[in-house]
């Protein structure tokens, strides 16, 4: 029976299947894979090509590959093939990864007295030596001790081995466990990541004017994984050749980095080899800002681009420097708020392209984005719609930029301006809902009953701005409808506020027997679950009678108030409103319209 993992998935090829690669990894038989090597490197098909690109992007981790990957290097370095040999660049770097271990040193000294051993043991104590100690021999006082110290060297076990052919898809615990190796013995790996490297070297000095191309194309595979840990950082070869190589931190070795004694990682600074050029190629370091995916990598541009901003500014658009504004890496934004300070044709941009950036850029330079825009836009620019979305957001410098250009301009209509009830920004909201207060209020044709939707807001500070509103105009608070409301209201501040004024109101504060007097009753005794809901209805059914011009006032009370009972009461409630009606014809549609749940025939409830 053939083996499932010997035959290549070339149909998938065919089609160009994204599925392709994950087959092809499955495939472990040696000699058919490196012919396919020459026959799959030659095919010309675009999906051909960025499958292989795709390949190359994997662990090196897939087994019995090595004929494939070592004869496609073979290919690419014949060809002076940079994308391909890019891809060998990092995949390499990433075959070899040190680890940090420690052990114990032994160390031995002979001193010819006693004093001087006792006085070597106790300073071989205090530098934190294990067993030190010394005995007497014939050639004198043997002082003897061990200390830890950490080496750093490869992992045991990291070779993909070379057994007899085995179904990975039938064994995917074998998978899992080659995983963690690698194809090629370990001198190997670091002579091919050398070897990838100097493909690019001989590249620099033979054709200065493909390196940086070529290079920056390498650079922004690299990945934050890559480079995990100052030891992770060094691992890689040709990544530290391109970005540090002048460093007098590092020493370059034949197994890899090391750092010069007495120096750390935390002094590298940009020292590229062939530093010429990138300088003449300042499109390819700006361009790293954009498209590294390794913080790295872009950090090591962003020196570059801050060394010697004049040379690295025309290496972006205008649109360039403008789209960096919205990179998720809070230093690749702040550098290109403080470019744009000194870009030209930014009153060129339009309006929407500005708050479209507002709505996009970082947070950390929002400050000197909102800046820009005030420079270069006007308030009358500007449309209502727009001002009252950058002041509802939640970001300081936005908000304040849209309340300025709101404060710039009239205001006519309370809708337009009423959604800033729920402004975002939580310091600035206070002068936000001050200023939205101020405005509507000012309004002729304003309706109190719109301070509700203060007093209905999520947030507690413009609640309180409603309330305090909701007192000073006589109004709204004289309006029973709105108490009614505001009875209602899911807020506890709006309710026990409500409840202390109803309070104030129903004892003493306001003359006995007053309209007022009585609703504030009316509502105070709804709210608590009183049993004295009866004897309300009762006293506004006889206010009613004897004063027909208060239904207005008292009707929305009276059906509240009856809503709020049940059974016999209720019934008896609702004769006496039949009653109302009979008696007082005058107040019939007020009570119809207070009461539309009820049927009429004549004057009769049915």
């Amino acid at each position: 029976m053939a083996d499932p993992g010997v035959a290549l998935p070339l149909e998938l090829l065919d089609q160009g299947d994204d599925a392709f690669v994950d087959a092809l990894r499955l495939s472990h038989d040696a000699d058919v894979l490196a012919a396919f090597a020459e026959v799959w490197y030659n095919d010309p098909r675009p999906d051909s090509r960025r499958l292989l690109l795709e390949y190359l992007d994997r662990p090196l981790n897939a087994f019995r590959h090595e004929g494939l990957v070592k004869r496609l290097f073979k290919l690419a370095e014949a060809r002076d093939d940079d994308e391909v040999m890019g891809r060998f660049l990092v995949l390499f770097d990433r075959s070899v990864r040190r680890i940090k271990k420690t052990r114990n040193r032994w160390f031995t000294q002979i001193v010819s007295t006693k004093a001087e051993a006792e006085t070597l043991v106790a300073l071989w104590n205090s530098q934190e030596f294990r067993m030190a100690n010394f005995w007497k021999n014939s050639s004198g006082f043997v002082v003897t001790g061990s200390a830890t110290e950490e080496v750093i060297r490869p992992p045991k076990k990291s070779v993909m081995p070379r057994g007899k052919l085995i179904d990975l898809r039938q064994l995917p615990d074998v998978r899992t466990r080659l995983e963690k190796l690698r194809l090629f013995s370990l001198s190997t790996r670091n002579y091919l990541r050398r070897r990838a490297w100097r493909y690019f070297r001989k590249l620099g000095q033979n054709h200065p004017e493909r390196y940086a191309r070529a290079v920056a194309s390498a650079l922004v595979l690299y990945r934050d994984a890559d480079v995990a840990d100052g030891l992770a950082l060094i691992d890689n070869w040709g990544l530290m050749h391109i970005l540090f190589h002048g460093s007098p931190v590092l020493v370059s070795r034949p197994n890899g980095w090391k750092i010069e004694p007495g120096r750390s990682l935390g002094e590298l600074t940009p020292t590229p080899i062939y530093e010429n050029l990138w300088d003449q190629s300042p499109d390819q370091v700006v361009g790293l800002l954009g498209s590294a995916r390794s913080s790295t990598v872009r950090r090591w541009a962003i020196r570059r681009v801050e060394a010697d901003p004049t040379r690295y500014l025309p290496g972006l658009s205008l649109e360039g420097w403008l789209r960096l504004l919205s990179h998720d890496d809070p230093e690749i934004v702040a550098l290109a708020a403080r470019v744009l300070e000194s870009v030209e044709g930014l009153r060129e941009i339009s309006v929407d392209r500005w708050l479209a950036l507002a709505e996009s850029t970082d947070p950390s330079a929002l400050e000197v984005l909102a800046a820009l825009i005030g420079r270069y836009v006007r308030a009358d620019q500007v449309t209502l719609e727009q001002a009252v979305k950058l002041a509802g957001a939640r970001t300081l410098p936005v908000a304040r930029l849209g309340l300025a250009w709101l404060k710039a301009r009239s205001v006519s209509e309370p809708s337009a301006i009423l959604g800033l009830i729920d402004a975002e920004c939580r310091l600035l909201r206070p002068e936000i809902v001050g200023w939205l207060r101020s405005t509507l209020a000012a309004l002729p044709d304003f309706d109190p009953a719109r301070i509700l939707e203060f007093l209905d807001s999520r947030h507690a500070d413009v609640r309180a701005e409603g309330w305090q509103w909701f007192q000073a105009d006589s109004r709204a608070f004289e309006d029973t409808a709105i108490w009614q409301k505001l009875l209602e209201s899911p807020h506890d501040d709006i309710r026990l506020a409500l409840v202390s004024e109803l309070e104030s109101r129903a004892v003493g504060a306001l003359e006995p027997g007053s309209l007022r007097s009585l609703w504030a009753s009316v509502l105070l005794n709804i709210y608590r679950g009183s049993r004295a809901k009866p004897v309300v209805v009762r006293q506004l059914i006889r206010r009613l009678e004897a004063n027909p011009a208060e239904a207005p006032a008292l009707l929305p009370l009276l059906s509240v108030a009856l809503r709020s009972t049940r059974g016999p009461e209720r019934r008896a409630g609702l004769v006496a409103v039949v009653q109302l009606v009979e008696n007082r014809a005058e107040v019939e549609p007020l009570v119809r319209a207070s009461f539309p749940e009820l049927e009429w025939i004549g004057a009769v409830e049915r």
